[in-house]
This record gives structure tokens, C-alpha cells and sequence, in this order.
């Protein structure tokens, strides 16, 4: 049983470690050889918008954010890109550049991601009324207790001009994985993607507010329908059946709902509903694409058919 038990535990490094050799392969080719100046990224407007409709709020400006048990970021916007860099944690010292999609989902909060080219990403819900960060994070094929991990924070600054800048040369791939490498062993963590986080109170509120209300909204090829039953969303596609997926829902605010679910098993599923102004903010769309669509919510609540 000892051996079993170490033969695993073995095979459980190797797979966490491919999988970090594979989240960093696609981060490096998500980044350019050429690192912006702070000078430049203030002084820069991009000729054409592509990152959707908060992206001109945030362009040649940074932003500063501290995660509960994961690490800090510092991130600079420009040029359709963003540029990060972490401290402490596993990113400690790794600076990184993406190509994102950011959506203004109501007045001082946005929802942002990022792909990588072979599946995974980032997904992240800013709060600047008050000064929280949400993430949902996805890394494709990994060896993982759960399909997301789910993490929060506190943005530190901005998005202002006065935020800390993330310094330094955007990193090649061998010298990354090096870095998250020596992070671990610098910090004790465990491999990413193997350490389960009990659900907080916004995730509790989110599945509490959400029970019993069914949401609907029309893209463009079909209608989609989620609800939120405790552990369990349901999902179902028109025409299609309804499949079940662990819940991974965050209340950002009142009204603003953050809910993820592993529909697609390389780059996930996210969506930020505001059933205020009762819009669905969706950033990939079932064929891949990378792209910001704001969808027309048709039904939500109890009485939704």
C-alpha cells in the first residue's frame, strides 16, 4: 500500500509538473520579445479598439491587485495587451504578456480574460467600489481536485497612472518555468492546481441568491439556460440536454453574478450576469473565439420556463 501510495504521488508530480511545463509554453506564446517602457504604455492609445468595451478605461494605466493565498500582480494595460507581473506565490518574479478581453459590466466593475493558444485561461471580476478581486481559474488538463480555482483579493490601485508598473523583460519559456519552479520550492507550495479552497462568503451568496432562479439569454445561434442548484449548475443548450457541472459562482455585487462551468474541458466556460440591467457578458463563444459579446437576458427567476 506504501508503494501504491508513493507510485502515485510520483505520477501526480509528473502530470502537475507537464502541466506547468504546458501553462508556461502557452504563456510564452502568448508574449512578445519586446517589453514597453512605463513611458511608453502612459503615453500610448491604440489606433483600433479590439478588447472589448472597458478596455479604453484602462489603457495606459496600471493596476494593482493582492490575491488571499496565491500571490500579488501588477498589471499594465496598453496596446490591446496587458503586461504582468507577480510577487510572491508561485508568479513570484515571472512577468508575462496577454492578450485580453475586458468588459465594463456596470459602473466601477469589470470582467477581463485571457486564453492560452492550446487551452486554459485566465478569468477575472474587478470590484473597484470595493476594491475586490475575483478570479476563476482554469488550467486545461491538469491535474486538479477541482475543475477551477477559485480565488479573491483586494486591488491594491487603480486602474490609475500611479500604480505600481510591472517592471522587467516579458519571460521566455524555459526561464518561467524555472522561476514557478524555484517558487515552490522557495515557499513550500504545493504543485498549482492541488489545493482545494473552501467556498467563501461571496460564493455562498451567489449560490444562495441564485437557487431557484433560472436564466436565460439568446446568442447568436441559440438560447442558453443555467441554473444554479447548490453544488451542481445546469446548463442546457436549445435543442440540446441538459448536462450538470460543479458550481463555481461568485456575487460580485448586488444584482452581478460571476458563473463559470467546465462546458468546454480546454477553455471553459464563463459568464458575468447583470440582471440589473438584465445583460450577459460572455468572452469566448462555443467555437473559440476570444472575443467580447454582451447577450440579451430573455428570462431570470423563479417564474423563468
Amino acid at each position: 500500500m506504501i508503494s501504491q501510495s508513493r507510485e502515485l504521488d510520483v505520477m501526480k508530480t509528473q502530470k502537475s509538473f507537464f502541466c506547468i511545463v504546458l501553462l508556461l509554453t502557452l504563456l510564452s506564446c502568448s508574449s512578445t520579445d519586446t517589453s514597453w517602457s512605463k513611458e511608453k504604455v502612459l503615453k500610448n492609445k491604440a489606433e483600433k479598439n479590439l478588447s472589448g468595451t472597458g478596455y479604453r478605461e484602462f489603457e495606459g494605466k496600471m493596476i494593482n491587485y493582492d490575491y488571499v493565498d496565491f500571490g500579488s500582480f501588477r498589471l499594465a494595460v496598453f496596446d490591446n495587451k496587458i503586461k504582468w507581473r507577480g510577487y510572491g506565490g508561485y508568479f513570484d518574479g515571472v512577468v508575462a504578456q496577454v492578450n485580453p478581453q475586458i468588459s465594463r459590466v456596470a459602473d466601477g466593475i469589470y470582467f477581463m480574460s485571457w486564453t492560452f493558444e492550446m487551452g486554459g485561461g485566465d478569468n477575472v471580476c474587478v470590484n473597484f467600489n470595493t476594491k475586490k478581486v475575483y478570479a476563476h481559474l482554469h488550467q486545461a488538463d491538469a491535474d486538479m481536485l477541482e475543475d477551477f480555482e477559485v480565488i479573491h483579493g483586494d486591488i491594491t490601485c487603480g486602474p490609475s497612472v500611479e500604480c505600481a508598473f510591472p517592471e522587467g523583460e516579458v519571460m521566455g519559456q524555459f526561464s518561467t518555468i524555472f522561476t514557478i519552479l524555484k517558487n515552490i520550492i522557495k515557499f513550500d507550495l504545493p504543485f498549482m492546481g492541488q489545493t482545494e479552497r473552501p467556498l467563501t462568503e461571496q460564493n455562498q451568496l451567489a449560490r444562495k441568491e441564485l437557487k431557484g432562479k433560472k436564466l436565460q439569454y439568446k446568442t447568436e445561434s441559440t438560447v442558453v439556460t443555467i441554473e444554479v442548484k447548490g453544488d451542481v449548475t445546469q446548463v442546457t443548450y436549445k435543442g440540446e440536454e441538459t448536462k450538470n457541472y460543479l458550481s463555481y459562482v461568485t456575487k460580485i455585487s448586488d444584482g452581478i453574478y460571476f458563473i463559470s462551468w467546465l462546458g468546454d474541458p480546454q477553455f471553459s466556460d464563463h459568464i458575468v450576469l447583470n440582471a440589473n440591467d438584465s445583460v450577459v457578458f460572455d468572452q469566448l463563444s462555443k467555437s473559440g473565439e476570444h472575443r467580447e459579446k454582451i447577450y440579451e437576458v430573455l428570462c431570470f427567476g423563479e417564474h423563468c420556463k
